[in-house]
């Protein structure tokens, strides 16, 4: 019978226990896998958004941390922005999460400047584009399409005002598509933000370099008080629910691991002490001290390892229910990457460790005679 083999045995013999320590680690692994994949996830699907819309750079507040950055006065900083090196396009963008029906969730509405480059990504696949920028119709992604039930000529009820659903459309971004989208003149009259955006796209032309928006964001800094120019990652990097999010999977990171730590060191202290004469017997018959903390360390880490892939399965599994429930359908996109999953095994491990240190040091210096002797 080799180390891993009597590892097993021993667990298999205190079921009970045994399954009660493993459902405690694969709750706790759930909520990180759960999480850390929304966190992620959130903050990936707007850098897709933004990336998706061809956009080199943002303009907006310094101060704009918000989901969506504070609107503000676009005029002059659009005519300052148009006349700097390299730029082929400033479009403004007004963006807010709107309920567009008494029984429908609520949803992002996306003002984009007519005949600017933010519609060139889209996919119309039903119906037609909005014409004149106060025409009364918007286009719908065709998540939100589903999510409210609606179709080419149906109408929507955004802030009081109806408007015709004129198109549907397909983006690479879940976001986008889970989103209602209009002229930014119709966007500002309905929000009543007159002239104001959420940010100034830049799309800068192809013969510019890193160099140039080094130079695109020092001007800005120093021509434009007030004003930052920034990438979309950096953008989304600011974001204030995407922080929140990392930090909630963070704190739920360190609980997760010290709850774990302290189960697997009960279960496996509450072991010890169970199996004191059997550790006395191998000693006598020749094993060493460090073979005997091996055996301890196998347990734990084998009790770890069970949790940790049941919560992985878990967690991606109420991530998938989280992302199709109506409430949260095109807002987010959970990611799970390959180095992620392997850092939470990695984790269980040195939970696994941590949690049967002591077990193992307190075993390893069991006296023979007197194990023997104990009841």
């Amino acid at each position: 019978m080799n180390l891993l083999s009597l590892a097993f045995g021993n667990i298999y013999r205190r079921p009970a226990r045994a399954g009660l320590t493993v459902s405690a680690i694969s709750l706790g692994i759930a909520a990180v896998v759960a999480l850390t994949g929304i966190a992620w996830g959130f903050e990936a699907s707007w850098q897709k958004a933004n990336d998706a819309r061809g956009t080199d750079l943002i303009v907006t507040r310094i101060a704009s941390e918000n989901a969506m950055p504070s609107p503000f006065r676009a005029e002059r900083v659009q005519e300052a922005l148009k006349g700097y090196p390299h730029v082929r396009q400033v479009v403004g963008l007004l963006s807010e999460m709107l309920s567009v029906g008494e029984n429908s969730p609520p949803v992002f509405v996306f003002g984009w400047a007519s005949g600017s480059y933010l519609w060139d990504h889209l996919k119309l696949v039903a119906g037609r584009w909005s014409g004149a920028d106060t025409e009364p119709v918007v286009v719908i992604g065709s998540l939100a399409a589903e999510l409210l039930h609606k179709r080419v000529d149906d109408t929507l009820e955004i802030e009081g005002q109806q408007f015709r659903v004129a198109g549907i459309f397909e983006s690479p971004a879940v976001i986008e598509n889970g989103a209602v989208v209009m002229s930014l003149t119709l966007a500002q009259q309905i929000l009543d933000k007159p002239g104001k955006v959420n940010i100034l796209n830049v799309k800068l032309d192809e013969s510019a370099a890193e160099a140039d928006l080094a130079a695109f964001k020092a001007r800005v800094h120093d021509t434009l008080p007030g004003f930052v120019a920034i990438t979309s990652g950096e953008l989304v990097g600011k974001n204030t629910v995407v922080r929140i999010s990392k930090a909630m999977s963070h704190a739920t990171i360190l609980i997760a691991g010290l709850v774990g730590a302290l189960v697997v060191f009960n279960t496996m202290l509450m072991s010890i002490n169970e199996r004191t004469r059997e550790i006395g017997i191998l000693l006598t018959v020749g094993w060493q001290r460090r073979t005997i903390m091996k055996l301890v360390f196998s347990e734990s880490v084998i009790l770890t390892l069970a949790g940790g892939l049941i919560g992985i399965v878990v967690g991606i599994a109420i991530t998938g229910i989280l992302e199709h429930l109506e409430v949260m359908r095109g807002k987010i996109d959970a990611v799970f990457s390959p180095a992620f999953l392997v850092g939470v095994v990695g984790l269980c491990v040195l939970l696994g460790i941590a949690g049967g240190l002591f077990p193992a040091l307190k075993a390893a210096r069991l006296r023979p005679a007197q194990a023997l002797w104990h009841e």
